[in-house]
């Protein structure tokens, strides 16, 4: 199933997911469906599985691992690159957190600096037609009961005009994507596709 045109290039496009599998098979499979493909891989999930051979695609992907050190700069060669590129894929904002020694007093500012990375890519990512997706693992928090929130929940809802979550399907090797919010495609809905692009290990 073609998937890019449940993302929007004007706009933060946001996946949030329970099972991180299920989140490596459909990053894997949108990336398998564009040319070029920017992967900025946090978590390096999708690195070891590429690397290892288990991801399929036919397109180019340009894998970022970054550190703390060098972060700003792959950002800045993203920038320059993504009007060339099909899609970027910001994976994961969970653990953005982790390329830095935190303190608390600390955490307004990585927050301050995740907002202005994500809307300078989404504002590129805009001009040149290309959308922008990031990724975010639900995770309790005990506000007046133990709930489900995503990583950076205010930035997410207040700056992403496509909301998604992922899971996987109950016939073996399917996805369900439920759209949580969208301009084009009503809230609930849900989109069945194959996990076409992700080899089991």
């Amino acid at each position: 199933m073609d998937l890019r045109g449940i993302l929007s290039p004007r706009c933060l496009n946001t996946l949030i997911f329970t099972d991180p599998y299920a989140k490596l098979c459909f990053t894997a499979l949108l990336a398998s469906q564009f040319s070029r493909t920017i992967y900025l891989d946090l978590d390096t999930t999708f690195t070891a599985y590429f690397r290892a051979g288990l991801v399929r695609t036919e397109g180019i992907i340009d894998i970022y691992l970054p550190s703390e050190g060098r972060l700003v700069h792959m950002i800045n060669d993203i920038l320059a690159s993504l009007p060339s590129s099909g899609i970027v894929i910001f994976d994961s904002v969970n653990s953005f957190y982790n390329l830095f020694r935190t303190r608390e007093k600390t955490l307004g500012n990585l927050n301050r600096l995740l907002s202005i990375m994500l809307m300078l890519l989404v504002r590129r990512g805009v001009d040149s037609g290309v959308p922008v997706l990031a990724t975010s693992m639900l995770r309790y928090r005990n506000a007046a009961g133990w709930v489900q929130s995503p990583a950076s929940r205010r930035l997410l809802q207040n700056k992403s005009g496509v909301r998604l979550k992922v899971e996987m399907g109950q016939a073996e090797d399917s996805l369900v994507v439920r759209v949580v919010e969208h301009d084009s495609i009503a809230a609930e809905s849900e989109i069945l596709c194959a996990n076409t692009a992700v080899i089991r290990a």
